[in-house]
């Protein structure tokens, strides 16, 4: 089991695309995962959230990050298989 003590970050980033990728990766080896999705530009910043103050700005996609988490003894063999197989 993942818990907050155990586990290392294997992905951090703005791409939805790489993220459901490696997630693949990850369920197709069954390795066990944990992840977040934190919208950014929900953050209160002073007064409201920083989207009410400033608005979109004309951007398709929402500020979100996404962070891949796996157990420490996995993160080498993870690591591997998404260099080997999505190339990043």
């Amino acid at each position: 089991m993942i818990h907050f003590f155990n586990r290392e970050t294997l992905y951090c980033g703005g791409s939805m695309k790489t993220f459901v990728q490696i997630r693949n990766i990850l369920e197709n080896h069954h390795i066990p995962y944990r992840y977040t999705v934190r919208n950014r530009m929900t953050q209160w910043a002073g007064r409201g959230t920083m989207r009410g103050r400033m608005g979109s700005a004309g951007q398709m996609n929402p500020q979100e990050e996404y962070e891949i988490f796996v157990h420490k003894k996995d993160r080498e063999k993870a690591a591997y298989l998404v260099k080997r197989e999505a190339g990043n």
